[in-house]
């Protein structure tokens, strides 16, 4: 009653679980707003305790998709935001013409490359001096501006990012997408959010109708993170579904391997109240994405077998962790087997072990099969991952109201079965 009081919003669901022999009826209602309360602001700190991945050379990981990028993607262009801006590196002035003018633009690009370069290597300080230097010396550089604003956006404060976007899509407001996309992304005003990742859309299609290889690819990740945007902030989701489902068809077109315009379908079927079809949307795109990589393949029936040794985790996937974990959170909400569920986010804490949210996640998968034991160790482990991070007073809330739901249920349960062995040993009397 607690968790409902306190996220009456969502939708309560119910489980049944089977612990030992004995199958349970067990009230989960508080189930499915954890799991939003876990992921609402929990995706963001994932992020940012994450460093990248990859190091490319001299570029930027590219916003709006759902997939990881290759190394070698980045080495196309050593221009800010790994090509896509439709100009050199002397876009937007920086000089008044003739040789001290040229020097001067040759030294901004240089600066570019050199952040760049340090960002690609993980020396995040020395990166952004080098671009926020070549911001100073250049304010009218869109190309430093754009590489500075993306810099931020991965590295450094959200509103400092902000506003070098804003600059930059300011100095070239019809060319370079990937500002547009990251402002889509940091905006909090949603329909603000919404524009800039149309423009970014439509920067993407103008690139594809020009001949650009990988547009299509661009092409999908922003159709998927506009539909999201316009979920959660449409107040009747009706009144954007048409649109949803027409993005979702040309995500799907423009990239028939991607996993990720069935993932997003089952969130729109989801918040639809049609949640038989959001599942098997849901399935489907785990079925995509592990066919691909080498992981356990899963029918999109729901069939597959659990407990096989071809089930344990084989390497990576195409997909991101942050896609994946937005996958176990669909399941939680969505699967009344919490299985598949912790099978995917105890591979993400194979990968990285140490995002508190993961563990938070698993905690709270656990909990819902009755593996209340499970779910108290795993708690142990957030909470000192985030006494480790400095002991963020939202994620510590969020552990403690969870540790309090499992301990109860935890004693609930063994009331039950205490009552039913009782209750045997009185009819063994009297036989």
């Amino acid at each position: 009653e607690r968790h409902a009081r306190h996220l009456s919003r969502h939708t309560p669901r119910s489980r049944r679980a089977c612990l030992h022999t004995r199958e349970v009826e067990v009230d989960c209602t508080f189930l499915a707003p954890l799991v939003q309360k876990v992921c609402s602001g929990g995706i963001q700190r994932a992020r940012e305790t994450l460093p990248s991945r990859e190091a490319p050379s001299g570029t930027m990981p590219q916003p709006g998709s759902s997939k990881k990028k290759n190394k070698k993607d980045g080495k196309k262009s050593k221009k800010a935001g790994g090509g896509g801006s439709g100009s050199g590196a002397g876009a937007g002035g920086g000089g008044s013409g003739g040789g001290s003018g040229g020097a001067r633009v040759s030294s901004i690009a240089a600066l570019i490359d050199s952040g760049n370069e340090h960002l690609a290597f993980e020396r995040y300080d020395e990166g952004l001096t080098e671009l926020k230097r070549a911001v100073d010396l250049a304010p009218a550089n869109a190309d430093a501006a754009e590489a500075y604003g993306m810099a931020l956006a991965e590295f450094g404060d959200p509103a400092d990012a902000i506003a070098a976007l804003k600059r930059a899509a300011q100095l070239r407001p019809d060319a370079g997408y990937e500002k547009f996309m990251y402002l889509g992304q940091l905006l909090d005003d949603g329909a603000a959010a919404a524009t800039c990742t149309r423009q970014g859309l439509a920067l993407i299609e103008f690139q594809a109708a020009h001949g650009d290889e990988d547009a299509e690819e661009r092409t999908c990740g922003a159709c998927c993170a506009l539909v999201e945007q316009l979920l959660a902030t449409a107040e009747d989701i009706e009144d954007v579904a048409d649109e949803c489902d027409a993005l979702l068809r040309r995500a799907a077109e423009a990239d028939v391997t991607s996993a990720e315009p069935l993932q997003v379908m089952a969130s729109l079927r989801s918040q639809q109240g049609r949640p038989e079809e959001a599942l098997e949307a849901l399935r489907q795109s785990i079925a995509a994405w592990r066919s691909r990589r080498g992981g356990r393949s899963v029918e999109p029936s729901g069939g597959g077998d659990l407990d096989t040794e071809d089930n344990e985790f084989m390497g990576e996937y195409d997909v991101s962790f942050e896609f994946r974990f937005e996958t176990a959170k669909l399941l939680l909400e969505l699967d009344e087997n919490t299985d598949e569920a912790i099978d995917v986010l105890e591979e993400l804490l194979e990968e990285r072990d140490g995002v508190v949210d993961v563990w938070h996640l698993l905690a709270l998968a656990n909990h819902g099969c009755c593996n209340f034991d499970r779910a108290l160790e795993l708690l142990g482990h957030a909470d000192t991952l985030n006494d480790q991070a400095g002991g963020d007073e939202g994620v510590t809330a969020d552990l403690m109201e969870l540790r309090a739901a499992v301990e109860d249920s935890k004693s609930r349960w063994k009331e039950d079965v205490g009552a039913d062995h009782q209750m045997g040993g009185a009819d063994d009397d009297s036989d």
